[in-house]
Order: structure tokens, then C-alpha cells, then sequence
């Protein structure tokens, strides 16, 4: 896949998201492995990949807020300027996720400023340093051969969306450990 083609996996795209118990076909069991697993990604990830785990950063800017995330942020914040960032989440070099987190600019004070300069360092790092992290229950949504989730991350009274669209890759990875296990 070229750089272009993972412009789609955004977490603000209009797609059927939904929770995991409305949608049906039910996800099979590896991708819920994947879809419904608590904790850090980044965390997951660096372990799958034995440590050759990279951040490769697409885009990041400010956007103007979407009104898909009215429903998510309310209209007070979703139509707010956010810190938008795009990146694939890469094991022994290949993509295994793609990551669209969205901070409206109210959630990017005092210390959480640091979200905006994260450069090539995972935001699940940053996140889950934090013992008073908070996440609401993700939405899934089907893409084809793959799935994707998001979830709103409340921290020090701040909110930000974070869409995770896994990659038909992660799974082959997956699949080869457990062989080998």
C-alpha cells in the first residue's frame, strides 16, 4: 500500500462504526483479539515485534473539527481547531496499524501539550504513563479484509479520539506466533 491509500483511516470518517455487541457479523476471534484487548497497543505491539517497533508519522497538523465527532466531542468542542496525527504503527518494518488520533486544541493545555510533539514516539507510550487514564468503550467498524476501532481517551479531564485500523499484517503476525508457541 502506498502512503495515499491509508488517507481513509481516519477516525472522524464517516463509516458504520459501532459497539462491539451491535455489530454483526461478530468479528472473528483473532481480530477481537486485536479489536477488543485492553490496555496499550504500543505496548502489545513492541512486545509482537520483539522490539523492532517504529512509528512512521503520515501527517500531523491542526484541523479545523468534523462534524462527525459532534456525536463523540459535543458541538462545543467538535468544532473546535484539533491536533490531527496520522501514523502507521510498523512491526520488523511492516504496517501493522494504522492511527488517526484527533485533541481538540481545549484538551492540549498544561502538560498534555506534549501530545503535539510527539514526533515519531507512540501516543499510547505517552497515554498510558498515566494512572488516571480513562477510556470510554471502543466502536468497530469492518473494512473489507480488515478491522478498526476507536475509542475516546479522557485524561487529566481532557478528552481525544484515537482510531486504530488494523492491518491484514498484524494478523499474519499474530498467526505465526501462535504457530510457533
Amino acid at each position: 500500500m502506498t502512503e495515499e491509500n491509508y488517507s481513509r483511516y481516519r477516525a472522524d470518517a464517516d463509516l458504520p462504526w459501532r459497539s462491539p455487541e451491535q455489530h454483526w457479523p461478530r468479528a472473528p476471534k483473532i481480530w477481537r483479539q486485536c479489536l477488543l484487548a485492553p490496555g496499550s497497543l504500543t505496548q502489545r505491539l513492541q512486545t509482537l515485534s520483539d522490539g523492532h517497533f517504529k512509528v512512521q508519522v503520515l501527517d500531523e497538523g491542526w484541523v479545523q473539527g468534523h462534524p462527525h465527532t459532534i456525536a463523540i466531542f459535543g458541538k462545543r468542542k467538535a468544532t473546535q481547531l484539533m491536533w490531527s496525527r496520522r501514523v502507521l504503527l510498523c512491526g520488523h518494518g511492516r504496517p501493522w496499524v494504522a492511527a488517526h488520533s484527533l485533541i481538540p486544541v481545549s484538551s492540549v493545555q498544561g502538560s498534555l501539550r506534549q501530545l503535539v510533539r510527539l514526533r515519531d514516539r507512540p501516543l499510547g507510550g505517552f497515554l498510558f504513563r498515566h494512572p488516571h487514564l480513562r477510556r470510554d468503550k471502543p466502536e468497530i467498524v469492518r473494512l473489507g479484509d480488515h478491522w478498526g476501532r476507536r475509542s475516546v481517551f479522557h485524561l487529566k479531564g481532557k478528552s481525544l479520539l484515537v482510531a486504530e485500523f488494523f492491518l491484514p499484517e498484524i494478523i499474519k503476525q499474530i498467526q505465526s506466533q501462535q504457530r510457533s508457541a
